[in-house]
């Protein structure tokens, strides 16, 4: 089970990497999650991936991202304007009346931030990419989404270009709560034996990660517990806590997986 579910999460991250012209081992991988940080290290085998960043409130980082992210509205209308026969004045009217209804909804309007967005596509697709708009110009607009396109899927179509949404978000930046690492030690309650797919069935240092004090090292293989997930460190890998309680873990083994392709 645990190999069929590394190999369908490897499928999924690849989807929105290689097959969007992004190489994996040019990123980081952040796990997050109650699973994510124990399947982390094998995706990053598989991926050719060198460094895994674990924040310190990994299974509940969503919750963490819904308090700490700023303020924002999104209003859009459904348009299907054929850019070739659009002009200004069809496209302008309708981020104002976006932009007013964006900002009827902000806290404090005067401090919101105003960006404009169209979802476009070819003529015949079933899918659309975004577009930054400053000003409504649809022969820009077009000539954007042409180079997204492109960038995204690697071609680019002889046919018309649509914009199907205009989008406005208002937006208004908060203050982001304080992170309190209150770790004093490594954190070590003790060791257990743990099997990893190359290494066996070895004996595992079990850390109690809210204990563990900015730049604790970590020697693997380890297992990081914490309340509301668990952290797997397999051999081949080392890590250090940061100063705002996030683990980084990196790839020490020589032989590094040709994954990622």
């Amino acid at each position: 089970i645990y190999r069929v579910a590394n190999a369908t999460m490897t499928r999924a991250i690849r989807s929105v990497t290689v097959e969007r012209g992004h190489y994996p081992r040019e990123f980081g991988l952040v796990a997050f999650g109650g699973a994510g940080p124990m399947h982390a290290a094998a995706l990053a085998d598989r991926l050719g991936v060198d460094r895994i960043v674990v924040p310190g409130s990994a299974g509940v980082l969503s919750a963490h991202g819904l308090l700490a992210a700023d303020e924002s509205h999104d209003v859009l209308r459904t348009v299907r304007l054929k850019l070739a026969d659009a002009t200004v004045t069809d496209g302008q009217a309708g981020y104002d009346e976006l932009e007013t209804r964006a900002l009827e909804s902000a806290s404090d309007p005067d401090a919101a931030r105003i960006e404009r967005a169209a979802d476009c596509r070819y003529a015949g697709q079933s899918f659309e990419l975004p577009v930054p708009v400053e000003s409504f110009d649809p022969d820009r607009i077009a000539e954007q989404f042409e180079a997204i396109h492109e960038r995204t899927h690697g071609y680019r179509l002889d046919a018309p270009v649509e914009a199907v949404t205009l989008q406005v978000t208002a937006t208004v930046e908060t203050t982001s709560p304080s992170i309190t690492v209150e770790g004093e030690d490594a954190g070590v309650h003790g060791t257990r034996m743990a099997t990893f797919p190359d290494a066996g069935r070895v004996e595992t240092t079990v850390h109690d990660r809210a204990t563990m004090a900015p730049g604790t090292t970590i020697e693997t293989p380890a297992i990081l517990e914490q309340a509301e997930s668990t952290t797997v460190v397999p051999p081949g890998w080392s890590g250090i806590v940061r100063r705002d309680g996030a683990v980084l873990l990196e790839r020490t083994a020589d032989d590094r997986p040709t994954g990622g392709s």
